[in-house]
Formats: C-alpha cells, structure tokens, sequence
C-alpha cells in the first residue's frame, strides 16, 4: 500500500471515530418498530398454530436427522391425536418407538432390548407450549420469510436468547396448509449446527393399521426393561420423599427447575432439568459402575468434554457415588462452569 492511500486511509478512519451515525426520522423509527412488532406478533402466532396442529392432526411422514457429527438417520413417523405416535427406523433399521399417550415402547432389536416407561407425549407438547412464551425478555421471535419442504410451502420463524442471555437456537419451518412443522434446525450459540430434521414426504389423515399404535409383543430372546420413574416439581418434595439431590450453584440467565426424576430401575439415576423455553440443562447423578461408552468418550479421563453419536453435548465427572454429567447444548466453558458449581 502507498503511503498516499495509508494516509487516505487513516483520515477516514478518524473521521469515522469522530462522525455520529446518522439520524432516522422519528415517523421512520416508529413505523420500523411497529413492523417488527406486527413481524413478532405474526410469528408467535405462527408457532401457536404450529404447537396445535402437532396434537391435533393426523399425518404419515418420512423424516430425516442430520445430527452435529454428520450422522443422519431416517425414519417413518406416524402420528394420531386419539393414539399417539409412532416411529420406525428406516436407516439404520431395527429401531421402534411406540407412544400411546400412556405408555412408551423402545425395541431395539441390534441391543435386543425391550423398554417400557410412561408416556412422554404430554412432556413434548409442554415444551412446545414453553416456545410460545417467548419475547418475554428470554427468548425472541422473528419470522424469516418463506420456503419449500417436502414440496409444500412453509414459513420461517427464528427463536433465539433475547440480550444478554446465551443459548442454542432454533429455526422452525412451518406448513402454510396444515402448521405442521417440515423442518427444525438448532445451532449451538457458536453457529454449528447440533441437528437438522426435515420431512421428505408428508400425507395428511392416512390410513393407519390397527397395530400401529397398540403395544408391540415382546420378541424372543429380548430383555424386557421397565423404566420405572417418580417425578418431582421442586426440591423440597423431592426432599420430602428423601431423595438426596446434588444441584449447582450457578446456571445461566433464564433458566428454571422443570423437574426432578428419579429412575430406581433399568438405569437408576437422578436427573434434575432446567429449562428456558426453548431448550434444557440436565444434571444426571448415576451410580457406579460406569458404562463402557462413557468411558470411551472420555479415554480414560476422571473428567472431560463428551460427544455422543446420538445426544447433546455433556460435562461428564467421577464422583464418589459414581459419576455426574451436566447436558445441554451451550458453550463448553458454560458446561464446566455449571459442573465445578455442583454440591
């Protein structure tokens, strides 16, 4: 560079620092607010209809997971509002989710393994029920524009932390026709993305078979798990019922105890989970032994940053009981943060 444009260069520069932005028009600067405000409003709107129909249609849809690894899996889903849901693995194969609205069946055929647990259907609509709290100073809306999945027109909203606070966030896709959404995409507060879904296919009010729902026979030779849990609201009733509960001193900003859950079979653990209304923290208190999988992740470390194929990202630890593990998808330093703040 010469030294005439150097010399260019560093006039703008300071005439930049020294001039002040210029000025909006008040009758501007209100009609942009009132904009973005009816943006917002049509949004939260959209989210509304969307969390509606999730319970309130019927549909058949090819689905497709693309998680933070590169892994993608492809399903069948199948969804009922008088029966439930149900999930069947294309690729890779062997893998069934049946929820009935009262009880939940995982078959895993790899694994030969046979669970049973209570319904988590209603927990999946609460939480899309906690997106529609947004712009209360938590979470923000904005709504993106237009697009095509699986053929059909969609709409684009964007839910994201509000200022100041850090968090994932979250792109939903949502068919015009039906609400339904095609497609989520959530990244993590760095920009990588930690999943994207989207539906290759979707026919509404299908013909379902009568064993579509209906709990499926134990195969020969599985091991039949019974997923046995108690849930608690707060500390105190949990406290009440004498479950000893290690919790942190320090979260992030916006965050809430959702609830206690106390596993005493199958996998017996205690897990306490945060939410914010867009996404969750959990805390896991598991008992020794722990399992070769997580000693893998961690290569033999007491401690360290895990990444499982299939999951969010976790602070796992040793502890004298066991091992603990703080899941949820923030920044790592935020992850051990929250771990060294455990008692």
């Amino acid at each position: 560079m010469s030294r005439v444009a150097l010399g260019v260069g560093l006039a703008l520069v300071a005439l930049s620092a020294q001039a002040q932005p210029p000025s909006l028009p008040k009758g501007v600067l209100k009609n942009q607010e009132a904009l973005a405000k009816a943006r917002a409003a049509l949004a939260h709107k959209i989210l509304r209809r969307m969390v509606q129909a999730e319970v309130g249609l019927a549909f058949q849809a090819r689905e497709v997971t693309v998680g933070s690894e590169g892994r993608t899996t492809e399903q069948w889903v199948k969804r009922d509002p008088k029966q439930g849901i149900r999930r069947e693995s294309i690729k890779p194969e062997g893998i069934l989710l049946i929820d009935n609205q009262r009880r939940q069946f995982l078959i895993h055929q790899r694994e030969k393994r046979y669970q049973e647990g209570k319904s988590q259907l209603a927990e999946v609509k609460k939480r899309f029920q906690e997106a529609l709290q947004a712009g209360q100073g938590a979470l923000l809306l904005e709504l993106q524009g237009t697009d095509t999945i699986a053929g059909r027109p969609t709409d684009v909203v964007f839910v994201h932390p509000g200022d100041g606070l850090v968090g994932p966030s979250r792109r939903f896709w949502v068919d015009r026709e039906t609400g339904l959404r095609l497609r989520t995409e959530e990244r993590a507060p760095d920009g990588r993305i930690l999943s994207n879904t989207y539906y290759l296919s979707l026919e509404l009010n299908p013909s379902f078979k009568p064993d579509d729902f209906q709990p499926p026979p134990l195969p020969p030779g599985f091991k039949r798990i019974l997923d046995n849990q108690k849930r608690y609201k707060s500390l105190e009733e949990a406290g009440k019922d004498g479950v000893v509960v290690r919790q942190p001193g320090w979260l992030p900003m916006g965050y809430t105890l959702r609830t206690i859950t106390v596993t005493r079979e199958a996998r017996p653990r205690t897990t306490l989970l945060w939410g914010n209304g867009l996404t969750t923290i959990s805390l896991v208190s598991v008992p020794n032994p722990m399992p070769p999988m997580l000693h893998k992740l961690l290569n033999g470390a007491d401690s360290g940053i895990v990444q499982p194929a299939r999951g969010e990202r976790s602070y796992a630890w040793k502890t004298a009981e066991g091992y603990a593990l703080v899941i949820g998808n923030l920044p790592d330093d935020q992850l051990k943060r929250i771990s060294d703040s455990v008692h």
